[in-house]
């Protein structure tokens, strides 16, 4: 029996509300440029009121790669009970469909972890690991279950993130449009078939 979800009160809204404009205001002039204040103006809120919800500018920062996180280890955690070819296809299209409602924070996050290594380092490498064990042991699972043959768990999941990246980065730099929910499923099917079968003909 599932559970109802818990209504978000006005705190909550509101935390959301000062990342979601956070996450423009760094995705518009970069994370070292932007200030509190511009935060705060695109929020509609006075700048005092953010210190009620972050440290500051870097525990924003923070919050944004927290919650790019959680939809995707979640849907992730969903793989353990997947086993056929159309509820991983699910999977990878699902994992498609939240990079399209977190693009302003995914934008922000790949703009400024590339040039800043402390940043990677608190606010996405610790996330990343996370994600790769999550893949690294579903794929051990079906291992073990006889559904895959024998590979290297933690190479193949380092593939897999690497196809996943190459799907989805040109949208999140800004150069391609992110594709449509027709061509998202295409996308995820063509992934599925490489993972699955290869590219050898038989």
């Amino acid at each position: 029996m599932n559970t109802p979800p818990v209504a978000e009160g006005p705190s909550e809204i509101r935390r959301k509300e000062i990342l979601e404009a956070a996450a423009m205001v760094f995705a518009e002039k970069g994370y070292q440029q932007a200030t509190v204040k511009e935060i705060a103006a695109r929020a509609g809120i006075s700048p005092g009121t953010i210190y009620l919800y972050f440290d500051g500018k870097r525990d924003i920062l923070s919050n944004i790669a927290a919650e790019t996180e959680t939809p995707m280890v979640a849907a992730l955690l969903e793989a353990g009970e997947l086993g056929d070819r159309g509820t991983i296809i699910e999977m990878v299209e699902k994992g498609l469909d939240i990079t399209e409602a977190q693009l302003p924070f995914n934008r922000t996050l790949f703009s400024e972890v590339w040039v800043d290594d402390g940043i990677l380092e608190e606010a996405v490498a610790e996330r990343v690991k996370q994600i790769h064990r999550l893949l690294q042991d579903y794929v051990a699972e079906r291992i073990a279950a006889g559904v895959f043959r024998p590979v290297d768990p933690a190479l193949t999941a380092q593939l897999v993130m690497g196809m996943f990246a190459g799907l989805i980065i040109p949208a999140i730099r800004g150069i391609a449009p992110l594709p449509s929910p027709e061509k998202r499923h295409a996308l995820a099917e063509a992934m599925v078939d490489l993972l699955l079968d290869g590219v050898r003909a038989r």
